[in-house]
């Protein structure tokens, strides 16, 4: 073989050996630290912020939610306070159609004490038992709160009403039979002959005498300086007779020293519908004397003043 033909071959290049890196474990385990480290306070920033969007969120949905039921609560009272204005004017009716009945056609109203116990004012406390009042102005809370009150004092007059008209129906339609301005003669004055000495006796008759029975000409009465009834004629000359003798005395005028029961028990039943009726309609200012009052709105146009706020809240 040719020595040119023959070449040697080129040596190949030495392969490069793997080189061993030394890595610190104390580093490697320090960075893992802080990786993990890293991690976590990523991790409640992240949900720190997520948290604070879902509260935002919640405390918005919930103020929504508030503001909606206030909305409906307002409105919902309002419309209880028109049906409560409704039954007021029914109650002030009737009241007044009592007053008139005793006071102009001296007529007792029968029926007035059923008809006002069926009739109770239904707005209470209780009306606000769970309402929201958000969105509600501060004074209409005010003078909703007032207006329970003084809706709670009505009823309380109606029952006092009730109570008269049940327990004064038989004096008070016995006394309203009698025409007005004819009292019956119920007091004697008892003179004999120690009268100018000593003045005459009052006695009551022992029964009273009204127009329908006349003035008989001897009369019974209570025995002023004893017991029992006694009898003596009706004094009908200037002379006092020896045994004594009665004098009637002018019903109208007794009536104005010493008012008879029945009087007073009419007085303050028609004064205590006045009341009411007052409560309802309103008290205008009165100035004068000794008694002075300031204008005072009535339940009613309350109730719809309260009414027309409420029903603006949204």
């Amino acid at each position: 073989m040719a020595q040119g033909a023959f070449k040697h071959a080129a040596p190949s290049p030495a392969l490069a050996q793997p080189q061993r890196i030394e890595v610190d474990e104390g580093a490697v385990q320090q960075a893992r630290s802080g990786a993990r480290k890293q991690g976590v306070i990523i991790g409640l920033v992240l949900a720190v912020g997520a948290g604070a969007v879902c509260w935002v969120g919640g405390s918005a949905s919930q103020q929504g939610a508030a503001r909606s039921q206030g909305v409906h609560d307002a409105h919902d009272l309002a419309s209880d306070l028109v049906k409560t204005k409704g039954a007021l004017d029914q109650l002030d009716q009737k009241l007044l159609e009592g007053a008139k009945a005793i006071v102009s056609e001296r007529k007792f109203p029968k029926d007035l004490a059923q008809q006002l116990s069926g009739m109770n004012i239904d707005f209470a406390g209780d009306k606000l038992f769970g309402r929201r009042f958000s969105g509600v102005p501060a004074d209409t809370t005010r003078n909703l709160f007032d207006f329970i009150t003084r809706v709670t004092s009505l009823n309380e007059k109606k029952g006092l009403i009730v109570s008269l008209l049940n327990k004064l129906e038989k004096p008070i339609t016995e006394e309203l039979k009698r025409p007005p301005g004819q009292l019956p003669l119920q007091y004697v004055i008892v003179v004999d002959k120690e009268t100018p000495n000593i003045g005459g006796f009052l006695a009551p008759l022992a029964a009273p005498l009204g127009p329908e029975t006349g003035v008989p000409n001897e009369l019974t009465f209570l025995n002023p300086r004893g017991s029992g009834n006694v009898k003596l004629p009706r004094l009908t000359s200037e002379k006092i007779p020896k045994e004594g003798a009665a004098i009637t005395i002018v019903p109208n005028t007794f009536e104005k020293v010493c008012p008879s029961a029945q009087h007073g028990q009419i007085a303050q039943l028609v004064s205590s519908m006045n009341s009411l009726i007052g409560d309802i309609e309103g008290q205008k200012a009165v100035e004068g004397g000794d008694v002075i009052t300031e204008t005072k709105a009535g339940l009613g146009d309350v109730a719809l003043k309260l009414a027309d706020a409420l029903n603006k809240v949204n």
